[in-house]
């Protein structure tokens, strides 16, 4: 195994820290990486979001206007953002505003004072959020999927809640998620810039409290009782949504990567994806049409997404079948393989100039695997991929007989 391209060190308060030393920048990116995410809210739906919103509404040292200030003031921003089963919260400055950035990082990470009044408002704020998300058909329908795919698996839940869940949420179960998710054990802070290990190390030190009375929750993974089905509802969009897909490999499944390279071939980004030349070049059914994979710890979701006139969803429906079947039926011939993976390869190194993507990527790793893979090393597993990886992945998860749909048609 090779050695991961930064440093790992467990601090005093037992966090660990990863430093990443990155050249020819002024700025420095920094955050906590959090095990813990909507997948963890137990019956309080929402409740892992809603914390990342009261993070900054107030500390033991500082008021909501301080904490909002603090960084913008000398250019730099904070931010956070929950997914299924993550929590970041980050900070971006330039390198010689570092001491700034761990400060008022480990203030409202740990010392948020979570205070009545603005979680009242706050709860207004994101009851905005989730109407508007109810406006947005695409964002709308694969929440709506994923509940159909996973049913009872703590994965099925959206991120964000319901109006009904979030009225129920109060401080109390706030406070007792961070206790429980926000220990030593389910934490990286992770450092990716232009400033030194020892640096990193140093201030860090001096902010990051000690959390050793905090004990790790147990990590559960649930298995997916999965049986594929189909559901259409009439809405007042005025276009229809349709979306297709089924349980795929979790994250630590060695057909993983055969898998990505299959879906971005299939309906990745770029515009020469088999589903955008074969179904919007090619007739203009559609404005958008694309494939996803999504892995979680111990379930994956591979899906088919399309948006167009009613009258087209028929018919894309029919092209997108057939070209799972192509994947399923006819081998990639060398230079498709060779092209496939030259084209994932080339966006995978154009994210990996992302810093804060890098950050959470670095995070993540150390969380679920004790470590991060390189660049290098990823785009090594890439490069091994045969065609033969990928004809074995189409067979065993793209099965037409398995797939479920769940369609909006306009009313």
């Amino acid at each position: 195994m090779k050695q991961p391209d930064y440093t790992l060190h467990t601090l005093a308060s037992g966090m660990r820290l990863a430093h990443k030393r990155v050249a020819g920048t002024r700025l420095v990116y920094c955050g906590f990486v959090i095990g813990a995410g909507s997948r963890n809210d137990g019956e309080n739906p929402g409740l892992a979001h809603c914390l990342e919103h009261m993070l900054f509404k107030g500390t033991n040292r500082r008021k909501n206007v301080h904490v909002l200030n603090y960084l913008e003031v000398v250019g730099g921003e904070m931010n956070a953002f929950t997914t299924k089963e993550l929590t970041a919260i980050y900070a971006t400055i330039q390198a010689r505003h570092y001491v700034r950035a761990i400060d008022i990082l480990c203030d409202v990470t740990f010392k948020s004072n979570i205070p009545e009044t603005e979680l009242s408002k706050e709860k207004k704020v994101i009851a905005d959020e989730i109407s508007m998300y109810l406006d947005t058909p695409d964002e709308n329908i694969y929440d709506e999927f994923q509940e159909q795919i996973f049913g009872t698996h703590p994965l099925a839940h959206n991120i964000l809640g319901n109006l009904a869940s979030l009225d129920k949420i109060d401080r109390k179960d706030i406070l007792h998620f961070t206790e429980k998710h926000y220990t030593p054990e389910n934490m990286v802070f992770v450092v990716v810039g232009n400033i030194s290990s020892d640096k990193a190390v140093q201030y860090s030190e001096r902010f990051m409290p000690d959390l050793s009375g905090r004990k790790p929750a147990p990590k559960q993974q649930h298995d997916v009782n999965y049986k594929p089905t189909s559901a259409t509802e009439k809405t007042d969009f005025s276009g229809a949504y349709t979306i297709m897909g089924i349980p795929a490999y979790p994250e630590n499944h060695p057909n993983k990567w055969s898998m990505l390279l299959l879906n971005n071939l299939l309906g990745g980004p770029g515009l020469n994806s088999r589903l955008n030349l074969g179904i919007r070049e090619k007739y203009g059914y559609t404005y958008h049409v694309e494939s996803g994979y999504q892995t979680y710890c111990d379930a994956g979701l591979f899906h088919c997404y399309l948006s167009c006139e009613a009258r087209y969803v028929q018919k894309s429906t029919e092209l997108i079948q057939k070209e799972l079947k192509k994947l399923r039926e006819i081998k990639l011939g060398v230079r498709q393989l060779s092209s496939a993976k030259k084209q994932f390869q080339g966006q995978i190194v154009m994210a990996d100039e992302n810093r804060s993507n890098l950050l959470v990527h670095i995070g993540k790793g150390i969380l679920r695997h004790g470590r991060a893979e390189s660049l290098q090393e990823v785009l090594q597993r890439i490069e091994k991929i045969t065609a033969s990886d990928i004809l074995e992945v189409a067979n065993e998860i793209l099965q037409e007989d398995r797939l479920s749909y769940r369609t909006f048609l306009p009313s």
